[in-house]
């Protein structure tokens, strides 16, 4: 059966769908069974993806196509197996409405950072390692209404924190 992620950003124009199809695309190159779908804590459904997104996200090689952002409920949450959100306020936005799921709920970077910490960790472990990155910075840059740069920046970060989440999800199999 597929792992079911969430990603979570605040408009769900640029970090969580960078998350959400780079996590689809490399996860599908690995043969691995993922269902990954994005919302926002104040997206407004059926917005495009930012352009700048679009580019950085062709560029590490995934697919913008067929985006439309969601703003984000209890229902998006419920059933998932981990909740990936791009800062610890969007955590604490996911505890609010779907309290049970905060045993699930990461930022990117803290999973990937103990993903990394932790090289035989599989997914069920995460919430038990939770501990092992304390004090690190967890929050993934947000990009909107900077230049190229900081898209590109965002991107590498997502990028390299992706890998590996992925990676972890390759041991969980």
């Amino acid at each position: 059966m597929a792992v079911q992620i969430v990603t979570v950003c605040t408009g769900n124009l640029c970090r969580s769908p960078l998350a959400e199809r780079l996590i689809a695309h490399r996860a599908g190159q690995r043969g691995l069974e993922v269902t990954v779908e994005g919302a926002g804590t104040r997206a407004r459904n059926g917005m495009e993806m930012h352009p700048e997104t679009e580019r950085v996200l062709r560029g590490y090689g995934g697919d913008p196509d067929g985006f439309g952002s969601r703003l984000l409920t209890p229902a998006i949450l419920k059933g998932k197996d981990l909740i990936l959100t791009a800062s610890g306020t969007h955590s604490s936005a996911v505890a609010e409405q779907a309290p049970a799921a905060w045993k699930k709920t990461f930022t990117l970077l803290e999973a990937a950072a103990i993903a990394r910490a932790n090289p035989e960790a599989k997914l069920g472990d995460l919430h038990r390692l939770r501990r092992t990155v304390e004090g690190a910075e967890l929050d993934v840059v947000d990009p909107i209404g900077q230049g190229p740069e900081v898209f590109d920046a965002t991107g590498a970060q997502i990028s390299d924190a992706v890998d590996a989440i992925v990676d972890l999800l390759a041991r969980s199999e």
